[in-house]
């Protein structure tokens, strides 16, 4: 009865006035994304970083000698499916690389046979060479240069003259075979993540998934090169006082902020570039440093920005020296673990 009567009362509405209009439903309220409300696959480096939500933590100026392992489990090394490939190298020395299906290579180095060795007497008058021993490996070191050559972004200003430019892929990558070519020769276990730099652009998700499938009869540490960018417009250097290096690590992983140190300490004492400390945020996390199941830092080497500061990452002396400095904290890791 009750619509019987309300289709009469529409009825006469409809001759003598307007019918009145139903209220419109209430759009539901979304809330407005904050400014710093990302997602952690947008952050792919320290540049993206709200300057606001950085933590910042002095370098240790010392770091124990002792041996040990890492002192904590905060990250577990995940279950691979890839196999690892040894390959016995040339008996000269240098290492064999091995191209695996999920597009990274891993480097195993070889010993030289031809020196080094020792040299025992015989009963008979000859002699007895033994090869010297394969130093004892403590970590698969997965190095990820950053960025990819059809990555927009992620280079300088021009130059005066119109045409030179920083990009921070060559330089990453450069730096990156520098360190390879040196844990070559230290017989130091290594996965280059990225070979295939010229044919990718962020690509952060591959990276981490490279890294995390890889198998290793070691455990893993996660290590991503980079050259750092101030606040700018496009086309504009930042100012001379935005310079120096800093080491990222995630927020709570005390293996990566004790790893982090270590390559901040190098890094200062080899370059002489000002010490911008270890960083790290809750907020926005390093992409490469959340997902990856292994400890992980990314060191941040300069600023291609500054215009006084590129031109030294630009010299060979001078990416020779980031290399070092890399090399030399993951040989005092190899020797020590983290304490």
């Amino acid at each position: 009865m009750k619509n019987f009567f309300q289709a009469i009362a529409d009825f006469f509405s409809s001759l003598f006035g307007k019918k009145k209009e139903p209220t419109p439903a209430t759009t539901p309220k979304t809330n407005t994304p904050k400014p710093h409300d990302r997602l952690p696959d947008e952050v792919e480096d320290s540049s993206d970083v709200p300057v606001d939500t950085v933590k910042t933590l002095p370098v240790i100026a010392v770091i124990p000698d002792a041996p040990g392992p890492f002192a904590d489990d905060d990250k577990e090394d995940a279950v691979d499916s890839e196999e690892e490939t040894t390959t016995p190298g040339p008996s000269t020395g240098g290492g064999t690389t091995t191209p695996t299906t999920g597009g990274g290579t891993t480097t195993t180095p070889t010993t030289p046979t031809t020196g080094g060795g020792t040299t025992t007497p015989t009963t008979g008058g000859g002699t007895t060479t033994t090869p010297p021993a394969t130093p004892a490996n403590r970590f698969l070191w997965c190095l990820d240069n950053g960025h990819g050559k059809l990555q927009p972004g992620k280079r300088s200003p021009l130059f005066d003259d119109g045409t030179t430019r920083f990009m921070e892929y060559e330089f990453n990558r450069d730096v990156v075979e520098r360190i390879m070519k040196a844990l070559n020769k230290h017989g130091v276990k290594f996965f280059d993540i990225v070979p295939d730099f010229n044919e990718v652009g962020s690509f952060l998700s591959e990276r981490v998934e490279r890294a995390n499938k890889k198998k290793s009869d070691l455990p893993k540490i996660y290590i991503s090169v980079h050259a750092n960018a101030g606040p700018a417009a496009a086309e504009e250097w930042i100012g001379d006082n935005i310079r120096g290096i800093e080491t990222w690590y995630a927020e709570n992983s005390t293996r990566g902020k004790k790893l982090a140190a270590v390559f901040q300490k190098h890094l200062i004492l080899k370059t002489g570039f000002k010490n911008r400390n270890l960083k790290s945020t809750a907020i926005t996390s390093l992409y490469v440093l959340e997902k990856t199941t292994m400890p992980a830092v990314l060191t941040e080497n300069g600023f291609y920005n500054n215009k006084t500061e590129v031109k030294e990452l630009m010299k060979d002396s001078v990416r020779q020296k980031i290399a070092d400095a890399h090399v030399e904290a993951i040989l005092e890791i190899e020797k020590n673990g983290i304490v």
